[in-house]
């Protein structure tokens, strides 16, 4: 039997120490912010940016991997009039050559 406050593995992953999924995902976000970042200085990105683009499937992946990066619930403590707009960007879904 454990003692309170012990796992199944005493010598596992230290309490509070990232997991491997939190590295990923943050290294998935420093490459967003990357794209984002050339994407304003430059006409040109590469890496994350050209793989993605390269075709349709790659374009969904990427999506579909950083939509579960980001927040699905945002709450704010507004007064006075608040206007709020809700985009949808459907993108081609033809390949590129």
């Amino acid at each position: 039997m454990f003692k309170p406050g012990q796992s199944g593995n005493p010598k596992g992953r230290p309490k509070g120490s990232n997991n491997k999924f939190t590295d990923l995902k943050q290294t998935f976000l420093d490459v967003f912010e990357k794209i984002e970042k050339e994407a304003e200085e430059k006409e040109h990105v590469d890496g994350l940016y050209d793989w993605a683009m390269k075709n349709s499937r790659n374009q969904g992946m990427f999506y579909q991997i950083i939509s579960k990066m980001l927040p699905t619930n945002i709450s704010a403590d507004l007064s006075g009039d608040v206007n709020v707009m809700v985009k949808r960007v459907i993108t081609d879904e033809r390949p590129r050559e």
